[in-house]
């Protein structure tokens, strides 16, 4: 076995192999492995490799003094070799197309939802915004004490998007967060009925919406979906509270009733 061999199977056993750069002390002097042959040259070819080489031979050979015939001859064999190289010749590859770019909507970064229940009356999805540190909780305590509604019974949860994070992985796609989403409100809603559904923000409004929107208020399935800023955004934007407050009245006429 030569020492290209050894080197191959000790590797293919996980054993490392080392070598060093200079003689070490106390070792035994160097000597040449053994290496495999080296491939015998091919024997030349006398004959022509290609129809452009039988082109050239037949150029350099005709001679300047040679008898008229054949001489008259090698224009129009050189005539037929031209053509027949055009037909043996393989077509031009056509220029690759170029690659269609995927769409920007494509992928989505990471994000997490907030899920407040209240009774049977409400389910309030709202987009966080990470390490903004805003009072989003006292801001809705305050909607729910204005609606009547913080004596009732409540649940918190909540949705991050992706279920199962994977930094070696893609980002997911846009349609498969809204796939997932959706089907956890509609879930959601089976288990725990209400009357109302909040999305506020961009991120619940797109992809946990189960039918598409139209406008503030649409209805599904007799469930009231209300669209409206995040409290992340109303808290950064004080002066559209006055609009949230506009659409609660609308919808909730009685619980917003002056005592």
């Amino acid at each position: 076995m030569h020492e290209r061999h050894r080197a191959e199977y000790l590797e293919a056993l996980g054993v490392p192999s080392y070598v060093p750069r200079y003689v070490l002390p106390l070792a035994p002097a160097p000597r040449q492995a053994q290496l495999p042959a080296a491939p015998a040259e091919p024997a030349s070819n006398p004959l022509p490799r290609s129809a452009d080489q039988i082109l050239d031979t037949v150029a350099r050979e005709v001679p300047a003094a040679q008898p008229p015939a054949t001489a008259a001859q090698a224009p129009q064999m050189a005539r037929e070799l031209e053509s027949l190289v055009a037909e043996t010749r393989p077509p031009a590859a056509a220029p690759a197309a170029a690659p269609v770019p995927a769409s920007a909507e494509t992928r989505v970064e990471p994000f997490v939802l907030s899920c407040w229940w209240l009774g049977d009356e409400l389910l309030a999805v709202d987009s966080r915004e990470p390490g903004a540190a805003l009072p989003v909780e006292a801001l809705f305590n305050n909607m729910a004490r204005a609606l009547r509604w913080h004596d009732l019974p409540r649940d918190q949860d909540r949705l991050r998007w992706p279920l199962a994070e994977n930094r070696f992985a893609a980002a997911a796609s846009a349609s498969d967060a809204r796939d997932t989403c959706s089907i956890w409100l509609e879930a959601a809603s089976a288990r725990r009925p209400v009357k109302t559904i909040w999305l506020m923000g961009q991120q619940a409004q797109e992809f946990c919406a189960p039918v598409p929107l139209e406008g503030q208020v649409t209805d599904w399935n007799g469930i009231r979906l209300l669209s409206m800023p995040s409290l992340s955004e109303l808290l950064q934007a004080p002066e559209r509270k006055r609009e949230v407050w506009q659409l609660l009245q609308s919808v909730y006429p009685e619980q917003t009733r002056a005592r």
